[in-house]
């Protein structure tokens, strides 16, 4: 069975259900990928963990690494893995009876969906699901209409006290990793001995499959703001790094990023001071504006804001945050999504500058929105200097 505690699950399947009523679907598809876990894992407690290539039949492969799990609004649930040689463990994790593994993934659920009559089926994450799995489901099931949702996803934004308890976790691991990290900048180390140091906090005190892989890289190369740490270059006094580190806590996604300085302040560029306090700025004064009814986007343009005051606008990544749960970067995030934020959601801010092959900067805390604020469940230290 499903290590997530059966009331919880329970609930979750309530909250699905009563939306996908009120929405007018007669059953709801969850699909998830090993990328993207959090649809079929909220539900369920099953994730897939690879993804590849297996032969069905003569020259024929079929492309494997995602699971489904049909929801209706009545009857009786199931799980469906595309991975035949996890059977064992999709039963086993299952809360329902009916979970098998299949690669006619999209055949198999239009065959359930048309014996059980269902009219219209929602199918979340929409823009991951394979076309091949959509066409065998529509050829299976033709009277019914498969409409695209994120019913799941928006049910999920609002966190039980289950879910905030492992969050916090996964933030004090996040803590620990980065702290680990900058306690390992100095003149002469290499970006990858830095980032070795924070992962393998992360890893001892976290999940063995970590949220994500962490963007870590000093002044030049993190620039892009996507990096991966040289095992070549050395830090010269004046470089700094920055540790955007993503540990996981019985599936739940940590996140944070700090900056660390090589060196000590009279190593300093002033320009790179400059970045790094404009950057600090918007993330405290953006913190201090989040609370339940307030949306992503105006946090976006008070972040805007800032920056047009501290002249870096032009340098400033459009993305300030994210949500975060069982997927690192769910919805919603601060592109200019103007949906009320509530309270129990976990959220991001992020503020980043980049100016590619020349400097990068983030900082980034986790917040669970209240009714009249925040609550940052990052603690480790801001500060660009020991």
């Amino acid at each position: 069975m499903s290590t997530i505690p059966k009331d919880e699950l329970d609930a979750r399947l309530a909250k699905l259900r009563k939306a996908a009523a009120d929405a007018g679907f007669d059953a709801i598809l969850a699909f998830s990928t090993c990328k993207t876990q959090a649809n079929v894992r909220w539900l369920t407690g099953y994730y897939t963990r690879f993804a590849g290539w297996q032969h069905v039949s003569g020259d024929d492969y079929a492309m494997f690494g995602s699971c489904a799990a049909l929801i209706p609004v009545d009857g009786e649930p199931l799980l469906r893995s595309d991975q035949s040689w996890d059977a064992p463990r999709v039963a086993e994790v299952s809360p329902w009876p009916d979970a098998a593994s299949t690669m006619q993934l999209g055949a198999d659920l239009g065959k359930v969906i048309a014996q059980r009559g269902y009219e219209r089926v929602g199918i979340d994450n929409w823009h991951l699901f394979p076309v091949v799995h959509y066409l065998a489901m529509k050829e299976a099931a033709p009277a019914a209409e498969l409409l695209e949702t994120r019913l799941i996803s928006e049910v999920r934004r609002v966190k039980s006290p289950y879910e905030i308890e492992r969050l916090r976790k996964a933030e004090e691991i996040a803590d620990a990793a980065a702290i680990a990290g900058m306690d390992a900048v100095r003149p002469g180390a290499t970006e990858h001995e830095c980032a070795v140091a924070a992962e393998i906090v992360a890893l001892e005190m976290g999940d063995i499959e970590s949220a994500g892989n962490p963007i870590i890289g000093s002044t030049q190369s993190f620039g892009t703001g996507v990096c991966l740490p040289s095992r070549e270059k050395k830090l010269k006094p004046g470089d700094w790094m920055v540790f955007d580190v993503l540990p996981r806590y019985e599936g739940y996604c940590g996140d944070i990023a700090r900056m660390r300085l090589a060196g000590d302040e009279s190593d300093l560029d002033p320009t790179l001071k400059r970045y790094y306090d404009a950057t600090l700025l918007m993330n405290r004064e953006v913190i201090k504006q989040i609370k339940a009814g307030i949306s992503t986007g105006e946090l976006n343009d008070i972040c805007k804001e800032l920056a047009a005051q501290e002249g870096v606008a032009d340098i400033l990544s459009p993305l300030l945050g994210h949500a975060t749960g069982l997927d690192v970067h769910d919805i919603p995030d601060f592109w200019d999504d103007r949906s009320p934020l509530q309270a129990g959601e976990v959220i991001t801010i992020e503020p980043c500058l980049g100016i590619p092959g020349t400097v990068g900067t983030r900082i980034e805390d986790v917040l669970l929105v209240t009714e009249d604020g925040s609550e940052s469940l990052t603690q480790a230290p801001r500060e660009l200097v020991a």
